[in-house]
């Protein structure tokens, strides 16, 4: 008789789990990705992104998003083009060309003055490791000659990435160099852009 009561107490338990409805609630991945590099490449990323974009209200403004306010013009950026040295000259529109790797040069030779945004000669650090050296240089050769693009310091963001992000007419103040003064340096030692 025991093993009857089982028998029916486990076969009710069967139809009780078979007639429930089950629901899964909506719900997201909120962590994950990140930064990875192997050799010459190298990927930022994210897993699950439930909301993204701006939401407002008269006081308080909100970026949602793992990657809000990644847009290349913001409030912290700066206004230059990456690899353009001689931006201290003011010429509209900005570009990358040879004469910014004899202006670099120049520079090296105590020639020429920098264009200091925050303290920093970002315009001339076109291999973004946060420095204006000889190495800066050597990549902007590189870089006409097809063989890299130009990077800038994560520190100081520029307007603009590439000429094809420059508005249609300078920014008012454009350069906004803080002063293009030479003092003297030598040049085995390399100028911190920060």
């Amino acid at each position: 008789m025991n093993s009857l009561k089982i028998s029916m107490m486990f076969l009710l338990a069967s139809t009780i789990a078979i007639a429930q409805t089950y629901q899964i609630d909506w719900y997201v991945i909120g962590s994950g990705g990140g930064h990875a590099e192997s050799g010459i490449y190298q990927i930022d990323g994210t897993i699950g992104q439930p909301l993204i974009g701006q939401s407002s209200s008269p006081s308080y403004t909100v970026e949602s998003g793992y990657w809000a306010g990644a847009s290349p013009i913001g409030p912290d950026s700066y206004e230059y083009l990456p690899g353009d040295a001689n931006m201290p000259n003011g010429i509209w529109p900005p570009a990358v060309i040879g004469a910014d790797v004899t202006y670099l040069v120049n520079y090296f030779r105590a020639l020429n003055g920098p264009c200091l945004l925050d303290d920093s000669f970002a315009s001339a650090d076109a291999n973004g490791d946060c420095l204006v050296i000889g190495s800066d240089v050597t990549k902007l050769v590189t870089y006409f000659r097809g063989l890299t693009s130009l990077s800038y310091c994560i520190d100081y963001e520029p307007a603009w990435h590439d000429a094809s992000e420059l508005p249609p007419s300078s920014p008012s103040g454009w350069p906004n160099c803080e002063g293009s003064v030479v003092t003297s340096r030598s040049s085995a030692t390399p100028d911190k852009a920060k």
